[in-house]
């Protein structure tokens, strides 16, 4: 997995490095990036995307690489958590637009879970900032760890190793309306269906079908782009193996600001919010859902090529990882062979 990280790094490093042009941006959309807490892989989540879709013909595609660490040692009345992992996730994404107004789009996430090598570097991070630890340090340092119970059934019994692919989501974009000038306003609908591709038993996929309704929508004004795209998922209950789990909906809310330096280069703050799609465990840091800061940059490398950076926290909860670094490879072209 780490070999991958390296030759994405090695593909868009000198570029980055290189390109000194002044390039208009293709996008002001804000950062692609997800909440990658392992229980959260086999339910649909929010994925913030630009309120304009592609245009007619035009194809947006992405590989990105995100990498996280994530402790939960839990007991509840009737649930069992217990997380010790390191988590790679390879996210390939296409966007297409159909007309000038509406689009589809695949996410396809493939995923990598492992002990890890960071638990010595959190700790002594950790105490650097006088903060707690999780209780990591009672583990074996770098161990692999992922089981759920609920009620003495087992849920989910994770197993490290492999490329693994999890659940995908199939999306359709409907742009609700545009406006163009010193200061624009965009916003469209948002309608996302998962289809159960992972494996149940190891915490893949949930094996049910969920279904989202989002509202993108941006405001631009000068270097200025302010974000938001509140939401609402219905999922379905989890495959559980006997262990008799149930799902609740989810009301999502996801707020950005971008500000963009110059021609090439833009910074970014984000913040992501999720309630809990599990019943209520009795564990309150899991059942107040998750909230995870974003904080990036993207920088476009021509016209069609652009880069992402992005480092999330998370804040208030447990249902975030630790930490997610983010590394975006976004391509945009048009699909078929005409000019732009």
């Amino acid at each position: 997995m780490m070999r991958i990280g390296k030759a994405v790094l090695l593909v868009i490093l000198p570029a980055v490095i290189l390109g000194t042009t002044r390039i208009p941006f293709a996008d002001r959309g804000p950062l692609q990036v997800q909440n990658r807490f392992p229980l959260h892989l086999m339910f649909l989540t929010p994925r913030p995307i630009s309120a304009l879709p592609p245009s007619a013909g035009r194809l947006n595609a992405s590989l990105a690489v995100d990498y996280s660490s994530v402790y939960v040692d839990e007991s509840g009345p009737q649930y069992r958590f217990l997380m010790d992992m390191e988590i790679a996730v390879v996210g390939l994404s296409f966007a297409y637009g159909l007309t000038s107004r509406a689009a589809i789009r695949l996410d396809m996430p493939l995923v990598n879970m492992s002990g890890g090598f960071l638990d010595g570097f959190l700790e002594n991070y950790h105490d650097l900032l006088g903060v707690g630890n999780y209780g990591r340090e009672n583990r074996p340092r770098d161990s692999f760890a992922y089981r759920v119970d609920k009620g003495g059934s087992a849920w989910i019994e994770g197993d490290a190793g492999g490329l693994r692919l999890a659940d995908v989501t199939l999306s359709g974009q409907w742009l609700l309306f545009s406006s163009s000038g010193a200061a624009a306003l965009h916003a469209s609908l948002l309608t996302s269906l998962k289809l159960p591709a992972g494996e149940p038993r190891h915490g893949y996929g949930s094996g049910r079908l969920d279904a989202g309704l989002f509202l993108p929508a941006q405001y631009e004004s000068g270097p200025w782009s302010f974000f938001t795209m509140p939401g609402f998922i219905w999922h379905g209950d989890p495959d559980s193996r006997g262990a008799d789990v149930a799902a609740r909906s989810s009301i999502t809310l996801f707020i950005g600001a971008a500000y963009a330096y110059n021609d090439r280069w833009q910074w970014l703050a984000q913040l992501n919010y999720f309630s809990s799609p599990v019943e209520r465990t009795g564990i309150a840091l899991l059942d107040d859902g998750a909230f995870e800061l974003a904080l990036g940059f993207r920088t476009a490398l021509n016209p069609n090529w652009q880069v992402e950076f992005v480092f999330s926290e998370d804040i208030f909860t447990r249902a975030a990882p630790d930490f997610t670094i983010h590394l975006g490879l976004l391509r945009s072209f048009n699909a078929l062979g005409n000019k732009p």
